[in-house]
């Protein structure tokens, strides 16, 4: 079981074993924990629920080191790499089991290696927390715009309010997977809130602080931590997702930026087939760009950006006091929102 009663004021290191491999060695789940001047509530922060995704990480090591847990009201539990598996191999996956750890929760106790580390991080920490945040980056080579990820599954749909907690310009709601982290973790009465920042594979500074930014804006807007969030007045909320793929092979030049507001038909990037003929990738609705490709080398069909349309988009409006800052994707986009 983890170490939750320490001291008021103190902080500790731990780990729990969750399996064993072919010769012996132990897989741990290694997880810190933060006292502060209370013992509730309790946030969980989470990352590497995929091995490959480091933004998240680094945005845990840095609060723990940084934060005083006698600023803190209540209890931080913070496990920096949940997959231990996936992120020794540096890949998304564990390589031996290749099962994507976000669709196995909650686990199952006598399942294989990646079913049980659901299992244990699900029953060992999720069940203890009142709230938590989930963090994550897109895959290799897919850069995407700092966001949360609201998902819905059947007749499950999250609160808002804890989307809006992180203070993104935008929050991204859409139907999830059975077996995901926050849409199992909210039908049994846990927030836990999916914040994407980056993009897998390398530390990103602008990104690990706007990491650090949303986690202390969710702390300080439930009263875990003194002072106001930084956040826009009124967030957008997106549900229609457009992938858009190659239609030819060749290099791949992005001409838009994660953020961006585009018209239909706008050009945000062209891709320059070996022979030198250059065709140009446009805009299919009036969207903003989620998330853009980083890898340069395409083959036809591969994707090359990640767009939200503002068709059906609702505003948001922050309903507590806080610090306000621009919302410069509201600012291009709002002639857009009907």
């Amino acid at each position: 079981m983890i170490k939750l009663d320490i001291d008021e004021g103190k902080k500790y290191r731990g780990k729990i074993k969750v399996a064993e491999l072919e010769d012996g060695s132990k897989v741990e789940i290694p997880y810190f924990v933060m006292r502060g001047r209370r013992r509730r509530p309790i946030l969980l922060l989470n990352a590497a629920l995929h091995g490959d995704e480091l933004n998240g990480v680094e945005v845990i090591m840095r609060l723990f080191e940084e934060l005083n847990p006698m600023e803190v009201n209540g209890t931080i539990v913070a496990v920096p790499v949940v997959n231990v598996l996936a992120f020794r191999s540096r890949d998304r996956f564990d390589v031996i089991e290749k099962r994507d750890l976000n669709r196995k929760f909650p686990g199952k106790k006598d399942g294989n290696v990646t079913e049980k580390i659901a299992y244990h991080f699900f029953n060992e920490f999720v069940k203890k927390a009142d709230f938590g945040i989930d963090l994550h980056a897109g895959m290799k080579g897919h850069l995407l715009l700092p966001h949360g990820r609201a998902r819905t599954l059947g007749d499950y749909a999250p609160k808002l309010e804890y989307y809006q907690a992180l203070g993104t310009d935008i929050i991204f709601y859409h139907e999830g997977e059975k077996g995901m982290l926050n849409i199992t973790a909210g039908k049994r009465g846990i927030p836990v809130v999916c914040f994407e920042i980056g993009e897998a594979d390398r530390l990103d500074e602008f990104y690990i602080n706007e990491g650090i930014k949303g986690v202390k804006n969710f702390m300080k807007y439930f009263g875990m931590l003194s002072g106001l969030p930084e956040m826009p007045a009124r967030q957008i909320l997106l549900q229609g997702y457009i992938e858009t793929r190659a239609s030819v092979g060749g290099m791949f030049y992005s001409k838009a930026r994660v953020g961006d507001v585009v018209k239909k038909g706008d050009v945000i990037g062209y891709i320059r087939k070996i022979n030198g003929k250059k065709v140009y990738v446009k805009a299919e609705k009036n969207s903003t760009v989620m998330g853009i490709r980083t890898l340069s080398a395409v083959r036809e069909g591969d994707p090359i950006a990640w767009m939200l349309s503002f068709e059906n988009a609702e505003i948001l409006e922050i309903k507590k006091k806080v610090k306000i800052r621009r919302n410069r994707i509201l600012e291009k986009a709002e002639k857009f929102i009907k």
